[in-house]
């Protein structure tokens, strides 16, 4: 990995149009560090997913603002067998002065189910239509 990370690919600046963070890049990236926590922790979906992960960063159905943590949102995709996947986006904001690029936290599956406690928990930010 050049830089220690990998540029995974872009947001779409228009659909984050309205959060209210200064958003300072459309790019996203994996560093190694968190490369290797996905992988400890949910190999298979990294395996199974991974190649489809900028189609998911592009084309969510879901965004959500995290309200646990600061300038991070729940960028989600449906794929098959009643299932999403759930990319955790740390945002790279104005105000930050130390992420300069959006950065993947986690990624992991999760079913129909909690994908409503998780909107109903959480602020949407946007939903396909």
């Amino acid at each position: 990995m050049k830089n220690n990370y990998i540029i995974v690919g872009k947001i779409d600046m228009e659909i984050f149009k309205n959060i209210s963070y200064n958003l300072i890049t459309d790019e996203v990236i994996l560093t190694n560090e968190r490369y290797l926590h996905i992988i400890e922790g949910h190999k298979e979906d990294f395996m199974i997913y991974s190649n489809i992960l900028s189609q998911i960063i592009i084309e969510p159905n879901y965004i959500l603002e995290d309200y646990k943590n600061k300038y991070t949102v729940m960028v989600i995709k449906k794929v098959e067998n009643n299932n999403n996947i759930n990319v955790i986006i740390r945002l790279a904001i104005g105000e930050d002065l130390i992420h300069n690029k959006n950065s993947i936290m986690t990624m992991y599956r999760i079913r129909e189910k909690n994908l409503k406690k998780l909107m109903q928990k959480n602020k949407v930010i946007y939903k396909k239509e």
